[in-house]
C-alpha cells in the first residue's frame, strides 16, 4: 500500500478547521503564506509555531489545539512551497531568505510580540527573527533547531537525508524518530518524490551556507528555550553545546526517547514544558 503525504496535510488540515482554527492567506513579496489562527482563552503572549524543512503546519496540529488554552492567540504557518502551500504554475521555489521574509510578514500582522516556536529549519528562522526584529519577538521556543554552523560531513549528511530517492525515504523515519511510527514506510515513495522537489531542494542546497553566528545570538536578549532530542538523527550532537554557549538568555534541556520532532515524538513533555515557558512570560 502506497499513501500520499497530501493525505497527512488534509488531515491535519482537518483538525485545524475542527478546532476553530481559520485558514487564512498572506502576500509576502509576492509569496503565499498559508496560516491557521485562532484566538485562545489564555494568559499568554500570541504563539507562532513553523515547521522544518519539507515539514508542514500538520506536524503542529495536536498541539497547537493544546495551546489555545495557554495564550491569547494561536497561528501555525505553511511557507511557501510546504504542506498545503504548494507553488503556483510557473512559481520558482523560495529561496531561504524568502522563507524568512514569509515569517517576518506574518509577524508584522500581528499587533503585539510573539512567542516564537519552531523546529529545525523552523527554529532557525524563529532564532533569526529575534535577532533581527526584537520588538516583534517576545520569547523564542527551539525544537531541535538548525541554525549552528555545521562542518563539512555534518553538511552533507544533511543533504544525503534528503537527498529525494526511495532509499533515503526509506531510512528517514530512522533519523527523525527515536521510535519511527509503523506507517512511515507507507509514506516512503511519496517522500521520496517531495523531498526531490525544488522547495525542499533549493533550500537544502543552502544547508549551512547561512547559518547563525555568535553575533547573531549574542544580539537576543529575549527568553530562549531549546528542547533537543537526545536521538536526534538529522542535526549533530554539537549543536547543543554551540546554543549552550553562546545564548545570552537561554536555556537548552535534552528531551529524552525522542528524535528530531519533539513536537510529534514527545507531544506531552513538550507541552508541559510550553506551559511552564509560556505562564512565566505571562
Amino acid at each position: 500500500m502506497i499513501l500520499p503525504l497530501s493525505a497527512l496535510f488534509a488531515a491535519g488540515h482537518a483538525l485545524f478547521r475542527a478546532r476553530g482554527f481559520a485558514l487564512e492567506e498572506i502576500d509576502s513579496g509576492g509569496r503565499r503564506v498559508l496560516l491557521y489562527d485562532r484566538r485562545g482563552s489564555g494568559a499568554a503572549p500570541p504563539v507562532v509555531l513553523l515547521h522544518g524543512l519539507g515539514g508542514s503546519a500538520a506536524s503542529f496540529a495536536l498541539l497547537a489545539t493544546r495551546l489555545a488554552s495557554v495564550s491569547r492567540r494561536v497561528l501555525v504557518l505553511d511557507l511557501p512551497g510546504h504542506g498545503r502551500n504548494r507553488l503556483r504554475r510557473g512559481e520558482e521555489a523560495a529561496s531561504l531568505l524568502e522563507q524568512a521574509q514569509a515569517l517576518a510578514s506574518v509577524l508584522s500582522q500581528i499587533r503585539e510580540p510573539a512567542v516564537l516556536i519552531g523546529n529545525s529549519l523552523g527554529g532557525a528562522l524563529c532564532l533569526h527573527a529575534a535577532a533581527v526584529a526584537p520588538e516583534r519577538v517576545r520569547a523564542v521556543v527551539g525544537l531541535s533547531p538548525a541554525g549552528a554552523p555545521l562542518l563539512d560531513a555534518d553538511r552533507e549528511s544533511v543533504r544525503d537525508a534528503f537527498r529525494g530517492d526511495l532509499r533515503a525515504a526509506l531510512e528517514i523515519p530512522g533519523r527523525l524518530y527515536r521510535r519511527p511510527p509503523r506507517l512511515a514506510r507507507l509514506f516512503a515513495r511519496d517522500l521520496a518524490r517531495h523531498f526531490a522537489a525544488a522547495p525542499v531542494q533549493r533550500l537544502l542546497a543552502q544547508a549551512g551556507q547561512q547559518a547563525l553566528t555568535p553575533e547573531d545570538l549574542a544580539r537576543i536578549e529575549q527568553p530562549v528555550l531549546i528542547l533537543w532530542g537526545e536521538s536526534d538523527g538529522i542535526l549533530p550532537a554539537s549543536s547543543v553545546e554551540w546554543f549552550r554557549t553562546h545564548l545570552r538568555n537561554g536555556t537548552v534541556e535534552i528531551l529524552p526517547e525522542c528524535g528530531h520532532l519533539p513536537q510529534m515524538e514527545q507531544r506531552a513533555l513538550v507541552l508541559a514544558r510550553l506551559r511552564r515557558f509560556l505562564a512565566e512570560l505571562a
